[in-house]
């Protein structure tokens, strides 16, 4: 919004002195009203009722122009010297322009910023939610896990099999980090026990078995040991072979239940 630009030496003006109050009026509010609708200075004979509510505006009109402040046209009057001290229409416009360009600018900056943290909120989240570890991976050496894993999470099962990928650099990094903690052996059917129950822990798709198997065995290493056999449990029968995995008896009811979880 334009601003009219008045001296404060203006009342005291020795054209402006002699003026009478509603010629005062009049003045300062054609001011106001040329730079309202940027006509740069000019009041047109059928505008002047619109300029401002003095009474009889013409008998004012006229006396401004015998004081010198305005003058008369072919259709109206001219404030003298206008664009000495007032900003041109033309000025006006292409400031009203910059201002316009600026703003869209500065919102299309702001669109781009948001855009850009919504992307990388979301590969973050991504990437968090296929590569991280189970936050609190249940012990392998439990009966109720390996009966009961098949239904826990959307790929319950699923990521756990073969599927005819090749798991054997995965099993054997399991191997290797866990052999250097437990004096028992760790069996291949112990690291593919691991890998099948870290994967289907997982909530959604996992894009890096090797890592994401790693972060949680290194997380908590010795809730994927094997356990020892439990105190009264050895003195089986002759003949009487434990299970490798889930160290129960044969036959094997972890065993059984991971058969049947599988389609």
């Amino acid at each position: 919004m334009p601003w009219v630009r008045v001296d404060d030496q203006f009342p005291v003006n020795r054209k402006v002195r002699p003026l009478s109050d509603r010629a005062f009026r009049l003045y300062v509010s054609a001011l106001c009203w040329c730079n309202a609708n940027l006509t740069d200075g000019v009041i047109g004979t059928r505008e002047l009722m619109y300029v401002s509510d003095v009474s009889s505006p013409r008998r004012y009109a006229d006396e401004l122009v015998n004081a010198g402040l305005w003058s008369k046209t072919n259709d109206g009057w001219q404030i003298h010297d206008y664009l000495e001290y007032q900003p041109s229409a033309i000025k006006v416009r292409e400031g009203r322009e910059a201002k316009k360009a600026r703003q869209e600018r500065w919102l299309a900056s702001q669109k781009e910023a948001r855009e850009a943290q919504r992307d990388a909120s979301q590969g973050a989240s991504q990437d968090v939610s296929g590569d991280d570890p189970p936050t609190h991976p249940t012990p392998i050496p439990s009966q109720q896990t390996f009966s009961s894993h098949s239904s826990d999470g959307p790929y319950a099962g699923d990521q756990g099999r073969m599927d005819g990928q090749d798991f054997s650099e995965v099993d054997e990094m399991i191997r290797r980090e866990l052999a250097p903690l437990t004096p028992d052996p760790i069996t291949p059917q112990h690291t593919a026990a691991v890998r099948q129950l870290i994967l289907s822990r997982a909530r959604t798709l996992v894009k890096n078995p090797h890592r994401y198997i790693q972060r949680a065995l290194r997380r908590d290493p010795a809730a994927y040991l094997p356990t020892p056999p439990q105190p009264g449990r050895d003195a089986a029968g002759p003949g009487r072979e434990r299970c490798s995995i889930h160290h129960q008896e044969q036959p094997c009811i972890g065993c059984a239940a991971d058969r049947i979880a599988r389609p």
